[in-house]
């Protein structure tokens, strides 16, 4: 459950900060907005597109229950190398100077690309990245600490 102050309503394009954007009908969809990349950009998170990414600067299209400020956690159990293979699509991977997702761009042509989530943490060592295979998107802290959302993806055989 959310309380009142922990969220608002509208659009992504006025987000700021990571952001998950929560249905609000059944036209709706799960999103986690970031503005920490490039470009704002909004990740789908339920099944219809899940980790497609697209900018949504402005964007008055996609609407919901805003929940600004939450915090992504890794499992650090489910951590691998990923310095020398791409990451799975969904995967958060920990390089440079900050945590990003492994996105889908363009279903059609199956390429993904890195979408920073965070940015500003401690740098990593040169060439170095670990990926992590599950994940979730928590609020708040302490004994009031609740998780709204978690990823377990598989590793694909091959």
């Amino acid at each position: 459950m959310l309380s009142p102050h922990e969220f608002s309503v509208g659009h992504i394009g006025a987000t700021t900060g990571l952001t998950l954007v929560l249905p609000a009908d059944r036209y709706d969809h799960l999103l986690l907005v970031t503005t920490a990349h490039d470009e704002p950009t909004a990740i789908f998170l339920d099944d219809r597109h899940q980790f497609e990414a697209f900018g949504c600067e402005g964007n008055t299209n996609y609407k919901g229950i805003l929940v600004p400020n939450v915090q992504v956690e890794v499992d650090e159990t489910s951590a691998f190398d990923v310095s020398r293979n791409w990451a799975e699509i969904g995967c958060l991977v920990r390089k440079d100077d900050g945590l990003f997702m492994s996105t889908l761009v363009e279903r059609r042509l199956g390429r993904n690309r890195l979408i920073a989530l965070q940015r500003s943490l401690a740098v990593c060592e040169a060439n170095s990245a670990i990926g992590f295979m599950r994940w979730q998107i928590v609020i708040g802290e302490g004994t009031n600490k609740r998780t709204l959302r978690t990823v377990a993806q598989e590793k694909r055989a091959g």
